[in-house]
């Protein structure tokens, strides 16, 4: 604890010295690790639009950015509550809900998929080989917009 700055001995002391805080500090650190869960239950693609909202004996609350991936989720309840009860976490129903807003301006990883040298190399082959119109021109718009590596 001597390796903490003094605002966060502060804050430490501040959520120990009230009972209801101390409780709600409880409370946050299950939601964080059933997350840290979460991502690695999930596809990732859906745990990236998708959060753990509440929980209590027996429910848990997702919440997610938009409908097409509630009702993935919704799809996936019986294999999501295996996966969970293989961790300890049984007989809880779990609640897929649609929140938008729920954590607004969220930063998110775009997934941009990369082309190896060779591949690049084989589309610049075949982009001098192409006779010019729409297809040159679109191979050539994606060449460069991946430079080699």
């Amino acid at each position: 604890m001597t390796n903490f700055p003094s605002q966060a001995k502060r804050a430490y002391r501040f959520f120990n010295g009230d009972d209801r805080l101390r409780l709600l500090q409880t409370h946050v650190n299950e939601i964080m690790q059933l997350q840290k869960l979460w991502h690695t239950i999930v596809p990732s693609g859906l745990a990236s639009v998708s959060r753990i909202g509440q929980i209590d004996a027996s429910n848990i609350s997702i919440y997610c950015d938009h409908g097409a991936a509630a009702a993935k989720l919704r799809q996936l309840i019986p294999s999501i509550t295996t996966a969970l009860a293989k961790h300890g976490l049984t007989g809880q129903n779990i609640l897929i809900k649609v929140r938008t807003n729920a954590i607004p301006n969220r930063y998110r990883e775009i997934n941009k998929p990369t082309i190896s040298a060779a591949g690049l190399a084989e589309l610049e082959n075949l982009c001098t080989e192409l006779e010019a119109g729409q297809l040159k021109d679109a191979l050539a718009n994606l060449l460069s917009k991946h430079p080699h590596q």
